[in-house]
C-alpha cells in the first residue's frame, strides 16, 4: 500500500497486546499532534498542585498571535481575559487552536517542563523543541518536533492504560479527544459501525513546490466489544495533497482494522 506514494509514511498500531510499525524512524514532523503531549503534561503538574479543571486561567492580549489558526481569537479578539483550564484544554487538543497550546505549554513549564513529564512517564522515541510561536516565525523548525510513529501510539495507549494522569483528569482528556473536530476525512473516515475514535490530527503547510511537509492522524479505535486499537499514521513530505493524504491514511486504518481479529485472541479480554 505505501510503495510508489510521493510520500514519506510511518505507521504504528497496538492492538491485542502486539505492536506493530512499518517505516518507524523518528523523524517524522508532528505538528499539532504535540498539542496531546502538552496538554498531559500540564494536566499531570496541575494535578499535582490540586488544580481543578474549572479553574480560571489568565491569558494576556501578548498571549493571542494574529496571522495563526486559532477559533480562540476570533471569539476573544486581542486582549486580556481569563477562561476555564477544561476550555482551554478544547480549544488547544479539539479545535488544534494554536494560541491556547501555547499557553498550555506555559503553563506545563515551557517545552522543557513538556520533556520532563514524558520523560516522567517513560515515553521514548520524540523530540520537542518547539512552540506554535516558534514555527510560527520559522515554519522550518517544525520539522525540529519529530516522533516515531510508534511513540505517538504508545502515548494513547499510557493515557488509556497506565494512569499517568488521575482519573477525572484523564476523563476530561478523553472527552475532548473524542470531541476533535479537525480531520473527519481521515482516521474516522474508516471506523466502522459501533466504533468510536478519540484523536489528534496534525497539519504541515506547503513548500514552494506544493510539498506538504505533514499530515497526520493518530488516536484510540475502540471496537464494539471494547477492544481499542492505538494508531498513529504519520505522513512527510507529501505530493499527494490534502485529499491525498486523508485518502492515505483513511486506506491504511481500513487495512488495520479490517486485519484484526474479529474476536480477540485467546487470553486476551476486551
Amino acid at each position: 500500500m505505501l510503495r510508489g506514494r510521493h510520500a514519506e509514511v510511518g505507521v504504528a498500531w497496538i492492538a491485542d497486546g502486539r505492536e506493530h510499525v512499518v517505516n518507524g524512524h523518528d523523524g517524522y514532523p508532528l505538528m499539532s499532534v504535540f498539542k496531546l503531549h502538552g496538554a498531559i503534561a500540564a494536566l499531570r503538574q496541575m494535578e499535582r498542585r490540586g488544580t481543578p479543571t474549572d479553574t480560571l486561567i489568565t491569558v494576556k492580549a501578548s498571549e493571542m498571535l494574529e496571522n495563526t489558526y486559532s477559533p480562540m481569537l476570533r471569539l476573544y479578539g486581542k486582549r486580556d481575559f481569563t477562561i476555564r483550564l477544561d476550555s482551554l484544554l478544547r480549544y488547544s487538543v479539539a479545535e488544534s487552536d494554536n494560541n491556547a497550546c501555547d499557553i498550555i505549554m506555559r503553563l506545563a513549564g515551557g517545552i522543557e517542563g513538556v520533556n520532563a513529564e514524558m520523560r516522567a512517564i517513560g515515553l521514548t522515541g520524540f523530540n520537542l523543541t518547539e512552540t506554535e510561536a516558534s514555527m510560527h516565525a520559522d515554519p522550518m523548525r517544525s520539522y525540529n518536533n519529530r516522533s516515531t510513529p510508534l511513540s505517538v501510539a504508545v502515548l494513547f495507549k499510557k493515557l488509556y492504560e497506565e494512569n499517568i494522569i488521575g482519573e477525572s483528569y484523564a476523563a476530561l482528556l478523553k472527552n475532548i479527544l473524542l470531541s476533535t473536530s479537525t480531520g473527519p476525512n481521515k482516521i474516522k473516515a474508516a471506523l466502522k459501525s459501533g466504533m468510536t475514535l478519540a484523536h489528534k490530527t496534525g497539519t504541515g503547510f506547503a513548500l514552494p513546490d506544493g510539498t506538504l511537509t505533514a499530515d497526520n492522524d493518530a488516536g484510540v479505535i475502540t471496537l464494539p466489544d471494547g477492544r481499542r486499537i492505538y494508531i498513529a499514521v504519520l505522513v512527510k513530505d507529501s505530493k499527494l495533497g490534502s485529499d491525498g493524504n486523508a485518502r492515505l491514511i483513511r486506506e491504511i486504518a481500513e487495512a488495520v482494522i479490517g486485519n484484526l481479529p474479529q474476536t480477540p485472541p485467546e487470553g486476551k479480554g476486551a
